[in-house]
C-alpha cells in the first residue's frame, strides 16, 4: 500500500521569514517551515486545486503529496 506521509508548498506570507516552504509531516502530526527541501527514495504527485486544511486557509493550491511504500 501507498500513503502520504508529507504535503509541501509555499507560503507567500512566510517569503519576509526567509523560510516559506511548508512541510507537514502526517506521520509526526508536525509542520515545519524551511528554505530547502531534500529527501530521497520517495515517490510524488503534485496537482492543481489538490489543497486542504491548513495549506488550503492560507491560500495554496498546488501541494506537491509525498509517498512511501509500505
Amino acid at each position: 500500500m501507498i500513503k502520504v506521509t508529507h504535503r509541501l508548498w509555499y507560503c507567500k506570507a512566510d517569503k519576509a521569514s526567509g523560510k516559506p516552504i511548508i512541510i507537514q509531516d502526517l506521520e509526526k502530526g508536525t509542520t515545519t517551515n524551511t528554505d530547502c527541501v531534500d529527501m530521497k527514495n520517495i515517490n510524488i504527485r503534485m496537482a492543481f486545486k489538490n489543497s486542504q486544511g491548513k495549506a488550503k486557509a492560507s491560500g495554496a493550491t498546488t501541494i506537491l503529496e509525498v509517498y512511501k511504500d509500505e
